[in-house]
C-alpha cells in the first residue's frame, strides 16, 4: 500500500485550489513557471479537483487518476495539475510514471521546488537513497525553511539510522512551522527512540490537540503509552485511533497488542484476525496470533499460523520451532524433524544463540530417531557436534543420541547439576532416549522428575506436559 506520499499530494492539491502553489519562498530570480490563478481554472476543472480530493481522502487512487483524464484540455497540461497527477501516481504505486512528469518539468525549470519535491518522493518510493537526498538538499539550498523538505530529510535520516541528525531537521521544521503535524510526529519518534518519553509525550499531546480528526497522532501516543507500560491509556488511544481510521492494519495490530498486555486474549485475537483479513501477506499479526492460540491451547489453529509464518517469512526461524513443536505433539516425527532442522539451519545462518541451536538440534535428533534409523540422523548430528563446545550439556546429550550409549554418564552429570533449568532439560532428553529405546517405565520416571522441577519456560517443559497428559500421568 503506497500511502506515505498522501501528504505531498494533498499539499499540491491545496495549492492548486487556492492558487498559491509556491511551496515556500523563492528568490525572484529563479526560473519558475507562473503559478496558476484561480480564475484560470474552469468550473469543470475545479469540480474535478474537489472530487479528486474526496477520492484521496478515501485512498481511492485509481479512480482519482481516472478523473485527470476528464480535465479540460486548457487546464490538463498545466504543470501544477501535472505535478498533482504525479503525486497521485506515486501513491498508486506508479512512481516511474510520476518521475517522467517531474523530470519533464525540471528539464525546463530545474529549480522548481514542487517538482523537486515530487522527484524526491519518486526516488524514495524506488529506494534510491542517494538520489532522494540530493533532491531534498537541492530544495533546501533554494529554500532552507521548506518544511516539507526538512521533514522528508528527517524521515530519510531515520530510515538510514541517523536519528541524532534527524532530530535536528525536525527541530528546524518546527522552528519554521510549530504546528506542522509530520514534524511533531517525527521529532516525537526521535525522542521516543532516545528513551525520552516525556518530551515525546509533549509533542504527541500537541499533535493530538491540533489534529483531533487525524488518526496518526493518537495512534503514536497509544504506542508510546504501550511502550511505557500505561496499557489502559494505550488502549483508550488505540480505540480512538481505530474509530478515526477503522481499516488501518497497524492501528488494529497495536490495539491487539494492548489487549494482549492487559490479558484480554480473546479480544486480542479478534483484532489480529481483522488485521490478517486486511493484509494477509503481513507476517506480524501471525506471530502474535500463533502465540495467543498456543496460550489458549488452540493447537490446530496455532499450528496453521506457524505454517503460514514459515511461508511468509522463512528467515523467522521461531516459526519453524513452533511448527515443529505442534508436529511433535501430533506424533508426525519426520515432519517435526524437518521443521527443527530448518530452525537449526536458520539460527546458525543468522548467528543466533548457541542455546537455540542446541535445542533445535536435540529436538530434530529426537524426532529423527523416532521416525527413522539412527544411521540416517548421524550426518546431521555429526555436523552439529562439530559446532558445539565439547564440554557443553548439549554436546553431551547429542552424543548420547548419536552413539546410543553414555546414559550413565548423563545420569551422573544430572545428579551433580544444581541449576534446575539445566537439570530439567537434561532429564527430558534422557527420558526421550530411554523412551525411543523402548524402556517406557524408566522414561516415565524421568518425565515425572521434569514435572517436579517445575521449570516452565522451555519447549521441553511444554512437550513434557503433553507426554504426561497423553500417558495418563499428569495427575500423579
Amino acid at each position: 500500500m503506497h500511502l506515505r506520499y498522501k501528504n505531498l499530494v494533498l499539499l499540491l492539491l491545496a495549492g492548486l485550489l487556492l492558487g498559491i502553489l509556491s511551496c515556500g519562498s523563492k528568490p525572484s530570480e529563479l526560473a519558475v513557471p507562473p503559478a496558476i490563478e484561480e480564475d484560470q481554472l474552469t468550473d469543470t476543472t475545479i469540480t474535478l479537483l474537489i472530487s479528486i480530493s474526496e477520492l484521496l481522502d478515501q485512498e481511492n487512487f485509481d479512480n482519482a487518476l481516472d478523473l485527470f483524464d476528464m480535465i479540460e484540455e486548457e487546464n490538463a497540461e498545466n504543470m501544477e495539475i501535472q505535478l498533482l497527477r504525479a503525486g497521485v501516481l506515486i501513491s498508486a504505486g506508479r512512481s516511474r510514471d510520476a518521475g517522467l512528469i517531474a523530470g519533464e518539468i525540471l528539464n525546463s525549470y530545474p529549480d522548481y521546488i514542487p517538482a523537486l519535491l515530487v522527484l524526491a518522493a519518486v526516488e524514495e518510493s524506488q529506494g534510491r537513497n542517494r538520489e532522494q537526498r540530493a533532491a531534498l538538499e537541492r530544495v533546501l539550498r533554494l529554500d532552507p525553511n521548506n518544511v516539507q523538505a526538512l521533514v522528508s530529510m528527517g524521515n530519510f535520516l531515520i530510515r538510514n539510522n541517523n536519528t541524532r541528525q534527524a532530530g535536528a531537521f525536525f527541530d528546524r521544521a518546527l522552528a519554521a512551522d510549530p504546528e506542522d503535524g509530520d514534524a511533531l510526529l517525527g521529532r516525537a519518534w526521535v525522542y521516543r527512540h532516545n528513551r525520552d518519553s516525556q518530551n515525546a509525550r509533549v509533542l504527541l499531546d500537541r499533535a493530538v490537540e491540533l489534529y483531533p480528526e487525524w488518526s496518526r497522532p493518537v495512534h503514536e501516543r497509544g504506542r508510546l503509552n504501550k511502550a511505557t507500560g500505561s496499557n489502559n491509556a494505550a488502549l483508550a488511544d488505540l480505540n480512538r485511533a481505530n474509530a478515526l481510521e477503522p481499516g488501518n492494519y497497524f492501528i488494529i495490530f497495536d490495539r491487539a497488542d494492548a489487549f494482549r498486555l492487559l490479558g484480554r486474549r480473546e479480544e486480542a485475537l479478534a483484532d489480529l484476525e481483522r488485521a490478517i483479513a486486511i493484509d494477509p501477506a503481513n507476517f506480524a499479526a501471525y506471530v502474535y496470533s500463533a502465540s495467543l492460540r498456543d496460550e489458549l491451547e488452540d493447537h490446530d489453529r496455532a499450528m496453521a499460523d506457524y505454517q503460514t509464518l514459515t511461508r511468509l517469512n522463512p528467515e523467522y526461524y521461531f516459526a519453524f520451532e513452533g511448527l515443529g513443536i505442534h508436529l511433535m505433539r501430533r506424533g508426525e516425527w519426520l515432519a517435526a524433524k524437518d521443521a527443527f532442522v530448518e530452525a537449526y539451519n536458520r539460527a546458525v545462518r543468522m548467528n543466533h544463540s548457541r542455546e537455540d541451536e542446541g535445542s533445535f538440534a536435540l529436538l530434530a535428533a529426537v524426532n529423527w530417531l523416532r521416525g527413522a534409523r539412527v544411521q540416517d540422523a548421524r550426518p546431521f548430528m555429526d555436523q552439529v557436534l562439530r559446532r558445539l563446545d565439547r564440554n557443553s550439556v548439549d554436546h553431551r546429550l547429542l552424543r548420547l543420541f548419536r552413539d546410543q550409549a553414555g546414559d550413565l554418564d548423563v545420569s551422573n552429570r544430572i545428579d551433580r547439576e544444581r541449576d534446575p533449568a539445566v537439570k530439567s532439560r537434561m532429564l527430558f532428553y534422557l527420558a526421550q532416549y530411554h523412551d525411543i529405546r523402548g524402556n517406557t517405565s524408566l522414561a516415565n520416571r524421568f518425565f515425572l522428575q521434569v514435572r517436579d522441577l517445575n521449570v516452565r519456560t522451555s519447549n521441553e517443559w511444554r512437550l513434557n506436559e503433553w507426554i504426561l497428559e497423553e500417558r495418563g500421568l499428569a495427575l500423579r
